[in-house]
């Protein structure tokens, strides 16, 4: 009895041992695409603060010569002039500053155990993304992971598209809003200027330059379709937050999924969002086609 006792089953063995390994594999899986998630933060911080800087360096000097500009036009009052130059001229130095600092400080501000702050540069950040990317799909390639850990690991990426959907459609919205209160508020101050120009011969400039201003920006609003970039974005993050939502509590198209059928419901959660991604594709290269070619059924 002893002996039988002792004796294993090898299949059992083989299947717990199999079962480890994917517990591991699952692990692994996990811990590589949190490393992507972390390195594209990164990125995306470096990269923002490069935008920033270029906004600086382009507006401090752009600043300054409108207000040498100012200085010579003949006419303007000394008032006009103090109540002008008192807000701009600290406004254009600290961009100037502002564009020197993350100049000469570019990339990711990383804090070192030691307390220094280390400065990873968005090349470094790029090649180290791509490297971490690579290892992922490696692996995936070598160890066979579970079908299910995969949907699951796309529906909580699922969450994060939402966020940088949402994101992006308020950069475009804001951009939108500063544009039209240039058109509206430039082309009532062009009106009203206009009228005084008999009485006040420097308004002629002030004219042509909200003239200048409401045409430029009429002309980007019409172009970048800043407007429709929102509306869809937004749009498509809606889309999949209702779907989210949906697959979580069970409602909708996913209530017919018991709960013995979560991975029915997660496949068909992932075909639908990526369904929805493809069609935002689809929409933003339509905006990024001449007037002319756009598809108006999109």
């Amino acid at each position: 009895m002893a002996g039988k006792d002792d004796e294993r089953d090898p299949s059992v063995e083989e299947s717990a041992d199999s079962s480890a390994a994917q517990y591991r594999g699952n692990d692994r899986l996990l811990l590589l695409t949190h490393q992507v998630r972390e390195t594209e933060h990164r990125l995306a911080v470096a990269r923002s603060r490069k935008s920033w800087s270029n906004v600086s360096m382009l507006l401090g000097p752009l600043l300054g010569v409108v207000l040498y500009m100012l200085y010579w036009i003949p006419g303007i009052p000394e008032v006009v002039l103090e109540a002008v130059y008192l807000p701009a001229i600290p406004v254009a130095i600290a961009f100037c500053i502002a564009s020197y600092y993350l100049k000469t400080h570019a990339g990711y501000p990383e804090r070192l155990p030691s307390g220094k702050v280390e400065y990873l540069k968005e090349g470094d950040l790029e090649l180290k993304l791509a490297r971490q990317r690579d290892n992922r799909k490696h692996f995936l390639a070598r160890v066979d992971t579970d079908t299910k850990v995969r949907r699951i690991a796309y529906k909580e990426d699922a969450f994060f598209d939402i966020d940088r959907l949402r994101l992006e459609s308020k950069g475009y919205r804001r951009f939108n809003n500063i544009l039209q209160g240039v058109l509206i508020i430039g082309s009532i101050a062009a009106t009203g200027a206009a009228g005084l120009v008999a009485e006040f011969n420097f308004l002629r400039w002030v004219t042509l330059g909200l003239t200048l201003a409401v045409g430029i920006s009429s002309g980007f609003m019409g172009y970048y379709k800043y407007k429709e970039r929102s509306f869809y974005l937004q749009q498509t993050a809606d889309a999949i937050e209702n779907e989210w939502e949906a697959v979580e509590v069970g409602v909708g198209r996913y209530k017919r999924f018991g709960e013995d059928q979560e991975g029915e419901a997660l496949a068909e959660f992932v075909e639908e969002v990526h369904r929805l991604k493809s069609e935002q594709k689809k929409r933003q290269q339509n905006l990024e086609q001449p007037p002319e070619a756009r598809n108006p059924s999109e």
